[in-house]
C-alpha cells in the first residue's frame, strides 16, 4: 500500500500549514532521540525545523517539507536541496541528518580541542562584509582547490580548509594562506 498526503488545494489555508508543521513535529521527536537539539522556525512563509548540537549551535541543519511534483510525494528536504526521507519516515530522515551533520560537528569539535588557547564560545557578531584582502584569498584558494572550502576564523585568527573525500571529510587550519595551501595538499586523497 502506499500511502500519499495530499496537500489541500488553498497552500495558505491554515490546514495546509498544520499539516507541514505536524509532519515536522514528528521530524523534531526523531533527531532528539538521535541526540540532537530540534527548533522549530513554523513563523515564515515556509516552515523549518532547524536542527543542530547544543556543542555547536550556530551550525545545523534546517529542514522543510516539500511535495515533488514529479511524484506528488512530500519529502523532508536538507538546506542544501537533498530529498532525505519520504514523510512517512521521520525516523529515515532523522538518521540521514545525522549522517550530514556529524562530520561537521566532529571537525569543529575537534578543532576546539587542538587550540593552544581557550576562547569564548559565543558567537561574536558576524561583520556584514569580509575583509575584501582575506575575501580575494578564499576566493584564490577555492579557485584553486575544487571542493575544498575555505575560511577565515574570525575567532580563531587562522585560516581554515573542509576537504572532501566522499565519506571522509577533513578539515585543516593555519595561521596564514600559504600553510593552508600546503595542508590542503597534504590532506587532499590524492595528494
Amino acid at each position: 500500500m502506499v500511502k500519499r498526503w495530499n496537500e489541500p488545494s488553498c497552500r495558505s489555508t491554515s490546514t495546509s500549514t498544520s499539516s507541514v508543521t505536524t509532519h515536522l513535529d514528528r521530524l523534531s521527536t526523531e533527531v532528539v532521540r538521535e541526540g540532537w537539539q530540534a527548533l522549530p522556525r513554523y513563523d515564515g512563509p515556509h516552515p523549518l525545523l532547524r536542527v543542530f548540537d547544543p556543542a555547536v549551535p550556530h551550525f545545523g541543519e534546517s529542514v522543510s517539507l516539500v511535495r515533488e511534483s514529479a511524484s506528488r510525494t512530500w519529502w523532508y528536504r536538507s538546506s542544501t536541496g537533498e530529498n532525505l526521507a519520504p514523510y512517512d519516515r521521520p525516523g529515515l530522515a532523522a538518521a540521514r541528518i545525522t549522517r550530514i551533520l556529524i562530520p561537521f560537528v566532529t571537525a569543529v569539535l575537534a578543532a576546539r580541542t587542538h587550540q593552544k588557547s581557550a576562547i569564548d564560545v559565543t558567537c561574536p557578531d558576524i561583520p556584514s562584509a569580509p575583509d575584501p584582502a582575506q575575501a580575494v584569498t578564499i576566493a584564490n584558494l577555492q579557485q584553486r582547490f575544487a571542493g575544498v572550502i575555505c575560511w577565515w576564523g574570525a575567532s580563531t585568527k587562522e585560516w581554515w580548509a573542509l576537504i572532501p573525500g566522499g565519506t571522509q571529510w577533513k578539515i585543516v587550519n593555519a595561521p596564514d594562506p600559504d600553510d593552508l595551501v600546503q595542508a590542503v595538499l597534504r590532506a587532499r586523497p590524492n595528494g
